[in-house]
């Protein structure tokens, strides 16, 4: 485990799980839920990078180049049909550089069934009320290689309130796999609002989660522009995930394409807001 801290921010880290985020806490308070299991799998870590893509490729396959390619579920507890979330949350992370405050992880996936060479990195920098998670991916391959980013935090549900506003989101079966667009304007509340499991299209704002005292705003870039929320019910916690594309997309002309040599990174800005600052 590696710990990076300042006055108010604490973020505990592990390379050797996907380079996941076991803790985030500001002032001793959890904004993540905090990992469940110190030795468990990549769903019990408190964030994790969602890299070459997010969620499900449809049993696997797509053709992309006048080739056929078929990704075997990448982490059968998470779906034993699907290729879900791409290679990086189950990898190991070499570290580059660490210092109090920052950290800077790489990994490195040679072609197998996803044919393609690439370098992803993380580099994590604490702020006075947060930190900052920046996420980037190289192709390495001679030819072009589709590419997909995203985060997948849980947060602790208990006295929570998620305020974003959307355009619309995907009706899906029930393994999660997109239906059928659907039209939902204005806020989405967890608090009043049924349980979730999709793709929210169309974000408008930050996303705002308050608990009774402080407010933790997560702003990613633009071009994440789709947000997975799974809130189950009966559950302590709920995923708010900020990605590149929708479910599927592989299959729906979404992904980003890169070029031979090409990067591509984005981020999120996690901050913090006592109750009392707040306007």
């Amino acid at each position: 485990m590696i710990s990076l801290h300042n006055n108010d921010i604490a973020l505990h880290i592990d390379p050797q799980r996907g380079g996941g985020i076991l803790r985030f806490d500001w002032r001793g308070k959890n904004m993540f839920l905090p990992a469940r299991n110190k030795n468990g799998g990549p769903l019990e870590l408190a964030n994790f990078v969602l890299v070459p893509f997010s969620n499900r490729i449809a049993e696997g396959s797509f053709e992309f180049a006048d080739q056929s390619i078929n990704v075997p579920p990448t982490y059968a507890p998470a779906s034993s049909r699907h290729a879900i979330h791409g290679h990086g949350w189950t990898a190991a992370w070499d570290v580059v550089a660490k210092t109090d405050e920052t950290l800077h992880l790489h990994y490195h996936h040679a072609a197998d069934s996803w044919p393609w060479d690439y370098l992803s990195e993380q580099k994590m920098t604490l702020t006075a009320d947060g930190y900052v998670h920046h996420l980037s991916i190289t192709n390495q391959s001679p030819t072009d290689m589709p590419a997909g980013l995203g985060f997948h935090p849980y947060f602790p549900r208990e006295g929570a309130q998620l305020r974003t506003i959307f355009d619309g989101l995907w009706d899906v079966t029930d393994d999660g796999l997109p239906i059928e667009w659907i039209a939902k304007t204005g806020p989405y509340d967890l608090s009043a609002d049924d349980p979730a499991d999709t793709i929210f299209t169309g974000r408008k704002t930050a996303h705002h989660i308050d608990w009774p005292g402080y407010r933790l705003t997560m702003t990613p870039d633009a071009d994440l522009p789709e947000t997975h929320i799974y809130a189950p019910t009966g559950e302590d916690y709920f995923c708010v995930e900020p990605v590149s594309h929708m479910t599927d997309a592989i299959n729906r002309d979404g992904l980003n394409i890169l070029a031979p040599g090409e990067s591509w990174s984005t981020q999120i800005i996690f901050a913090v807001t006592p109750k009392n600052q707040l306007g």
